[in-house]
């Protein structure tokens, strides 16, 4: 079959006309040119190169929180009774232990001055057992004594005994022999069996000193008790009214810290319920020291630790920075919201942080000083490992580093390169390797 000559002609005019265009679009995009059915060398792409640079890297979170106080006590009143008094409103700042509000309970003050009689009556009563153990130590050595004045009459009444019967056994001998009369001899035995009556009535009376000393014993060591048992009335006395003033203490509503009244819920007249299920007397709030809370998202949270440096901004207050650390941590996540509980305790000195204020917290979970970092736009991953595209005599050359810390702009070098490589900053993951390359001017 023959050619057409004006239609070759043609042919060969567009495509004369379609290969400056071709060229002029591979030289203008700096990117990698499209391989070609023809073979060749490949193209040279333009490519920007940077060095890794030693600076501090830091991981911060920045996230939106509120101004909490430290310490918020509602207090309740412990007593059923009617107040007397309101010394503060709100807004008012008060100090730890001062009156905020009194309480009229009678039956309280009753109390009170029935539990103090009670002392005052164990004292009387320890005071009479003591001067009734006096009295019996009296009588125990009266009764001492008795038993000392009968035995020593024993003693007497048996020299008597031996003195008659000695003498009557004399006088009955000299009676035999004839020597006596039969009157001597009975006048003798009566005076013996007087002795002998006499120390048999001396004997009886020992038996009755002695249990006598023994009864005053007896009522010594009753006396002894009554005294202690009068110190232990009066221990309880003491307890009973302690507590009776604990319960009178009550009547007088006090600060629990240094702080301010934010809310106050009673008026002068007013009958309390005791407990938390009654009315609220009043709220006080901490104010030398707020708390700043914030949640932080699961992404950051495993990397939030107390004492991690943390800078709170006050958009209220045009702005101000505020300078802190993480002071607590919830631990757990919040399982509703996936955020981590954290919290700042700031000075407030001058009490510019009011709890309730907007505020935004940056905290710096690690941080990293004087390493070698690149830009994180420099990263190639490829098969679970991460690499460098360095520029060597005019090639691309993978090499492949262990990744630190990174700040989401900058990535901190492990390990892999030395610093002075000339590394692509972008792109990098489109250059083969060996590929050619031509760094652009600075």
């Amino acid at each position: 079959m023959g050619t057409n000559p004006r239609r070759f002609g043609t042919v060969l005019t567009g495509l004369g006309l379609l290969a400056p265009l071709n060229a002029g679009c591979g030289e203008s995009t700096g990117e990698v040119r499209a391989k070609g059915p023809s073979a060749g060398p490949p193209p040279v792409v333009r490519v920007t190169t940077v060095v890794p640079e030693r600076t501090t890297l830091r991981r911060t979170t920045e996230e939106p929180g509120q101004i909490e106080a430290a310490e918020t006590t509602p207090l309740y009143s412990k007593l059923a009774g009617y107040v007397e008094a309101v010394a503060v409103d709100i807004g008012d700042e008060v100090k730890k232990g001062q009156t905020l509000a009194e309480l009229h309970v009678p039956e309280i003050e009753a109390d009170l001055k029935h539990k103090r009689a009670l002392i005052e009556q164990a004292q009387a009563e320890k005071k009479q057992a003591e001067a009734t153990v006096e009295v019996s130590h009296a009588g125990v050595a009266s009764a001492e004594a008795k038993v000392a004045e009968i035995r020593a009459g024993v003693i007497r009444t048996d020299s008597d005994v031996a003195r008659w019967r000695s003498e009557f056994t004399r006088v009955e001998q000299l009676f035999r022999e004839r020597a006596q009369t039969g009157t001597l001899l009975d006048e003798t035995r009566n005076k013996l069996k007087t002795a002998e009556a006499a120390q048999e009535e001396v004997k009886a009376q020992i038996d009755s000193a002695e249990a006598a000393r023994a009864e005053a014993k007896a009522l010594l060591d009753k006396a002894g008790a009554d005294v202690e048992a009068a110190a232990s009335r009066i221990e309880v006395a003491r307890f009973e009214a302690e507590r009776a003033e604990a319960m009178a203490g009550y009547a007088r509503v006090l600060a629990p810290f240094d702080g301010v009244v934010i809310r106050r819920g009673v008026d002068t007249g007013h009958l309390t319920t005791p407990g938390a299920t009654g009315e609220l007397l009043f709220i006080v709030a901490r104010s030398d020291v707020v708390t700043i809370t914030v949640g932080v998202p699961e992404i950051d949270a495993p990397f939030i630790n107390a004492g991690d440096p943390a800078r709170v901004r006050l958009q209220a207050l045009a702005g101000r920075i505020f300078e802190g650390e993480v002071t607590r941590t919830a631990w757990a996540l919040d399982a509703a919201t996936r955020t981590l509980r954290v919290e700042i305790d700031l000075p407030n000195p001058d009490k510019v942080l009011r709890p309730g204020l907007y505020a935004y917290a940056t905290i710096v979970a690690e941080e990293r000083k004087d390493v070698l970092t690149a830009p994180a736009t420099a990263v190639v991953s490829d098969g679970g490992k991460s690499y460098w595209v360095a520029v060597v005599d005019g090639r691309a050359r993978r090499k492949e580093v262990k990744l630190g810390l990174s700040d989401g702009k900058r990535v901190e070098i492990v390990s892999g390169l030395s610093g002075s490589e000339a590394i692509v900053e972008a792109n990098a993951s489109s250059l083969a390797d060996g590929q050619p390359v031509e760094r652009n001017s600075p």
